[in-house]
């Protein structure tokens, strides 16, 4: 299986580097046969669309799986689009990485935070317990992350009456 791993320096004893479009380097190592090579990233100064046009070129190199600290949501879309496996939250060496994936010890991606991929279902949009002046009309316990914690805005400590 062939991966690749954000990296920080030029060779394996590097640390993975936490960003994935804008890694300085990746390393592309062969889990079967151990060959390995590390590449400059050609998109860490792009003025926009790093993390995207990474994904493209990690496609392009017939990579199985990413190893890396953290993958943005259209980056992620395009990856898991193309079947690869995308372990996010890895730290250490880059020597270690391809091991741990070997033996799938590293999590499996989180899903990616965005408009439309919040845990949960999304930001809450329910009404709010607000005790403030405006009834309760704020964000409130809808299927995400609202929690019930209202803004208020009509008189007194009203909320919902």
């Amino acid at each position: 299986m062939k991966i690749a791993v954000t990296s920080s320096g030029p060779d394996l004893d590097a640390s993975i580097d936490p960003r994935f479009g804008r890694c300085p380097y990746f390393a592309l190592i062969d889990t079967e046969s151990g060959a390995s090579e590390t590449l400059n990233n050609p998109f860490v100064d792009a003025a926009g669309g790093a993390g995207t046009q990474a994904a493209q070129w990690v496609l392009d190199h017939d990579v199985h799986a990413l190893v890396t600290g953290r993958c943005g949501p259209k980056a992620m879309a395009v990856l898991e689009d193309a079947g690869i496996r995308v372990v996010e939250g890895a730290s250490g060496k880059v020597r270690d990485a391809a091991g741990l994936i070997e033996r799938s010890v590293l999590p499996a991606a989180a899903p990616p935070m965005g408009p439309d991929r919040w845990p949960g279902g999304g930001p809450g949009r329910g009404r709010g317990a607000g005790r403030g002046r405006g009834g309760g009309m704020g964000p409130g316990p809808g299927r995400g992350m609202g929690g019930g914690r209202g803004s208020g805005g009509g008189p007194g400590r009203g909320g919902w009456g």
